[in-house]
């Protein structure tokens, strides 16, 4: 039991002793704008030009354009597993 005890001291100090840096959602604003604005930009000039397609052909789109993308890189990753 008091081994146990021990233990769970040992551990307890070790988990407080780590430094954990847990960012707030507003910290770092402008790098998360900076990832997220091609999308938007890319989202609402689709809708502006095309204005009779609706927002599932957009996402039909992105789905196949994805599906290309990732047969692109399975592709590639069976050709380079063969040297």
């Amino acid at each position: 039991m008091e081994g146990e005890r021990k233990k769970l001291e040992k551990m307890y100090q070790e988990l407080n002793k780590e430094d954990t840096n847990i960012k707030k959602w507003n910290q770092a604003l402008i790098p998360k704008a900076v990832l997220l604005f091609p999308s938007l930009a890319f989202a609402l000039t689709f809708l502006k030009i095309n204005t009779d397609k609706s927002i599932i052909d957009l996402f039909g789109f992105l789905a196949i354009s994805g599906l290309l993308v990732s047969g692109g890189i399975f592709l590639n990753y069976l050709l380079s597993k063969g040297r």
